[in-house]
């Protein structure tokens, strides 16, 4: 399952050695005022994710549940996600994808198509689990563009 498979992806990324700055420094670092840092990505990855995993069991249980949804960048305002210690998030990321996965791996097939209200708009299981690999996969490919853009790299 390729949620099981971020954590690993993830910190093969944030696991190689920073700059002169510091060992975090690199990660902390955004390539312009309105990217996120590798580190925030990662972060937000992990976040999303650990709501993921609820909002999926509530929907396979409960009668159309509404499913409180976060705005991004006040959320990387409010938690600071780029002061968060990089263990830290990795050890966070490593948790929501497990426990997302478990979700997943528990969904009766007759209950993917059981539906909340995202945001005001019914939404399926299957449709949100998928949203949930589609945040880790695309925010990926923005943490390897970002290293590689406050690396000199391209």
């Amino acid at each position: 399952m390729s949620v099981r498979s971020f954590p690993r992806r993830y910190r093969a990324l944030l696991a190689a050695p920073g700059s002169a700055d510091g060992p975090d420094a690199v990660f902390r670092r955004r390539p312009n005022p309105s990217t996120w840092s590798a580190l925030e990505y990662t972060a937000h990855v992990a976040d999303r994710l650990d709501h993921l995993g609820p909002a999926v069991r509530r929907t396979t249980f409960e009668d159309q549940p509404v499913i409180e949804v976060f705005d991004s960048d006040e959320r990387a305002a409010e938690k600071a996600y780029n002061d968060l210690d990089r263990t830290e998030v990795l050890g966070w990321l490593d948790f929501a994808c497990a426990e997302l996965a478990s979700v997943l791996e528990a969904v009766n097939a007759d209950d993917w198509t059981r539906t909340a209200l995202v945001a005001g708009v019914p939404r399926d299981a299957l449709t949100i689990a998928r949203d949930g690999v589609h945040e880790g996969s695309h925010h990926l490919r923005d943490v390897q563009r970002v290293l590689a853009s406050v690396r000199g790299r391209r």
